[in-house]
């Protein structure tokens, strides 16, 4: 299960060109040496670099060498997302639509989600087309739903693919013509941006 963890950390966590001390810290907690990692990541963290405070969210969340603690995590986790970090953007989103750690507050979620969903981190993507289905927090926007669900079908794989493409096929069954078009208008120009 620990292993689980430390690859999903690792595959949202490690950035390009990271810094050295971040490169350690990195290296510390692959290692184990969970002491190392935070002795790392916290001057780092305390300077606002985002993947630093992402890193000690994640710690936070898992009790990778400290109690498990969800507050603690989604205060992180927010301070990183504050310096763009997508994958940090999405845990709060998480966080408040299902009130980890924080009141659930399907507002936040939202604006969390659709930062994530800017840069085009896919499960934040397929949650923001979930927010405009339901209606949860934001108006009800079938075109919206459908469109970010749409989008994030590229980068998912396995089970969360699979839902999403169930998604997609259940909102394209509510629009009219002239409206499935507007949404595939709008994925079109989306993925044009890139």
């Amino acid at each position: 299960m620990r292993r689980l963890i430390m690859a999903a950390i690792f595959a949202f966590a490690l950035p390009a060109g990271a810094a050295e001390p971040l490169d350690d810290g990195i290296r510390a907690l692959q290692s184990g040496d969970f002491a190392g990692a935070r002795s790392s990541f916290t001057p780092l963290a305390a300077q606002g670099d985002g993947n630093a405070q992402f890193m000690l969210g994640a710690m936070a969340e898992n009790g990778l060498g400290t109690a498990k603690d969800v507050t603690v995590a989604a205060d992180w986790y927010r301070k990183a997302a504050s310096a763009g970090i997508a994958s940090a953007q999405y845990n709060p989103g998480i966080f408040y639509q299902l009130g980890t750690g924080v009141p659930r507050d399907t507002a936040q979620a939202l604006k969390y989600h659709r930062l994530a969903a800017e840069q085009g981190h896919s499960r934040a993507q397929n949650n923001l087309g979930t927010l405009y289905y339901t209606g949860a927090g934001v108006a009800r926007d079938p075109i919206e739903a459908w469109k970010w669900p749409t989008l994030a079908t590229g980068g998912l794989r396995g089970d969360a693919h699979e839902i999403a493409a169930q998604n997609i096929t259940a909102i394209e069954k509510e629009l009219a013509p002239e409206a499935l078009a507007e949404a595939k208008r709008q994925v079109a120009a989306w993925q044009s941006r890139k």
